[in-house]
């Protein structure tokens, strides 16, 4: 198995790869360079704090405040009123011209 690999290798060192000289266009040539940065402007923005972080806190708090937070039961009698008063919202909403 390593014999193969290495005659793979071998063999693939041999080929005659294509110029590439007639590949790139003259307009392209006749561009100038890009202009080059420095890279420690562009680390320290990636290090700093972002915005998601810093609200990370007031949010875990609004989530504790609201989890312990009860939610009243509706104001109908029961899930049979509850059910009339739909079945009739929805016949009379039927009835309206669209």
């Amino acid at each position: 198995m390593t014999r193969a690999l290495a005659l793979l290798l071998l063999l693939s060192a041999c080929t005659e790869l294509p110029l590439m000289d007639g590949t790139i266009s003259p307009s392209a040539r006749a561009r100038a360079a890009p202009e080059l940065i420095a890279l420690d402007p562009i680390l320290a923005e990636g290090r700093r704090t972002s915005r998601a972080q810093a609200a990370q806190g007031p949010l875990r708090a609004r989530r504790t405040a609201l989890s312990k937070a009860s939610i009243a039961s509706p104001a109908t009698a029961g899930l049979e009123e509850r059910g009339r008063i739909l079945r009739e919202r929805a016949a009379r909403l039927r009835a309206e011209p669209v």
